[in-house]
């Protein structure tokens, strides 16, 4: 596809965004652009008024909504060729690309195998929803590259273009349905990925993704022991009659990692990786920050920052990783249009609600009999939670929900859990 005197226009300057605007004008494009949050009025570029502009190309940015969107409908009725910055991004990179969707585990999957492919000696690249858009890779790869690419859904949404090697489907519980309008939608997004691979990796334990396979070539994976596929016996990860790792040296909390490892591992079946380097990696192998990531301890109480879930099974997933603890849960922030009651069946010594979707999970808590305390913002949630746990508790922020409503991510939501547990443990030495 030859972008040279197009005139393009990129819908959204999020990271993407602007990591678009640099590829496009690297290819000669004219460049232009558009964001429905930001007036760039002054700015050489800035498109006010989409209705009276033609354009070629129009790159949409993930973050832009796109179900009910005028713009985009305007747009369409031009004849303007709409692309993802996923479409974009593949077009200039080569080598073999591993793409990762799923409600939750994305992130951690694509670092476990970029860590793999990489004691491996591969050249290998980690980029997508992780952080570092597809398009800087433009100039970067080679036939012999690997791209490890995590995948959102709402990069699917407006993907015609990409294909990949191998694309898995880690798991799809309900989330960002205030963005697709439903589930069933929300499913069909993730199932996208599956017709732009060669080989798919499907979750055989995740009652939605089994039922997904479209492609003859295929890799399951699951916690239990299967007759092909990559699985687990005598606590051992195996792929078909192959023995892959011994689990009882694994360090990572949670079932949820648990799946992490074997989709990596389902992933690179066909990459010729030896079972030390698997070993090796994966020993060795720390999750990114806010996943269940342990700040401290003080007088034999825990404090977990797991504020990356922020959607309802993923704080099932925190509750499981520590089932026989006493656990102080702090749930709040931004809710996404679904109901609680899924994890009030779980035990809990005490549930902190706090923020914009405080009074609703305070409410459902106390129909199952929940004790439950109810805080107006994170902050004054966390100080209580941390002055009034006791030895032996484990004070986990496991959300639910996204943190939209005080903080620009979890990141910053996590960071200032830190700030607020490190500062009380120093307080009290």
């Amino acid at each position: 596809m030859n972008f040279k005197n197009k005139k393009c226009l990129v819908y959204g300057l999020g990271e993407s965004g602007r990591s678009a605007i640099k590829l496009l004008t690297t290819l000669n494009a004219h460049v232009f652009f558009y964001d429905e949050d930001i007036n760039y009025y002054n700015q050489i570029g800035y498109v006010k008024d989409l209705s009276k502009e033609k354009f070629d190309y129009c790159i949409i940015s993930p973050g832009v909504k796109v179900k009910g969107n005028e713009n985009i409908e305007i747009l369409k009725q031009n004849k303007t060729k709409i692309l993802s910055e996923l479409d974009l991004g593949y077009l200039f990179i080569k080598g073999k690309i591993i793409a990762v969707t799923g409600t939750n585990g994305k992130t951690t999957t694509c670092m476990l195998l970029y860590k793999i492919l990489k004691e491996a000696g591969k050249d290998v690249y980690l980029c997508g929803n992780i952080g570092l858009p597809i398009t800087n890779l433009y100039g970067k790869t080679n036939k012999n590259s690997v791209i490890v690419c995590e995948v959102s859904s709402f990069q699917l949404e407006t993907s015609s273009l990409f294909r990949c090697e191998v694309g898995a489907i880690l798991n799809i519980k309900p989330d960002h349905l205030d963005r697709h309008g439903g589930f069933e939608e929300y499913v069909e997004v993730k199932r996208k990925l599956l017709k732009m691979a060669k080989r798919d990796v499907l979750n055989l334990d995740d009652e939605i993704v089994k039922k997904l396979i479209i492609n003859k070539n295929f890799t399951f994976f699951s916690k239990k022991t299967l007759k092909k596929g990559v699985f687990i016996k005598n606590n051992c990860i195996f792929y078909n009659k192959t023995k892959i790792f011994d689990l009882n040296n694994l360090n990572l909390l949670g079932e949820k990692n648990l799946e992490n490892v074997l989709a990596a591992v389902a992933c690179l079946i066909d990459f010729k990786i030896p079972n030390m380097v698997f070993n090796k990696a994966i020993l060795s192998f720390k999750p990114a920050s806010h996943r269940l990531e342990k700040v401290g301890e003080w007088k034999g109480i825990t404090f977990i920052d797991d504020s990356k879930a922020t959607n309802i099974a993923s704080t099932i997933n925190a509750l499981t990783a520590f089932k026989n603890k006493e656990i102080v849960l702090l749930l709040g922030g931004q809710g996404k249009g679904y109901p609680y009651d899924e994890i009030f069946e779980y035990n809990t010594k005490k549930i902190i609600a706090f923020g914009e979707e405080g009074k609703s999970i305070f409410e459902c808590a106390k129909k199952y009999n929940k004790n439950v305390e109810l805080f107006s913002n994170f902050e004054s949630a966390c100080s209580f939670a941390v002055k009034t746990a006791q030895s032996g508790d484990v004070v986990l922020l496991s959300p639910a929900c996204s943190s939209y409503d005080e903080f620009s991510s979890y990141i910053e939501r996590g960071e200032k859990f830190k700030e607020i547990v490190l500062r009380f443990i120093s307080e009290q030495n």
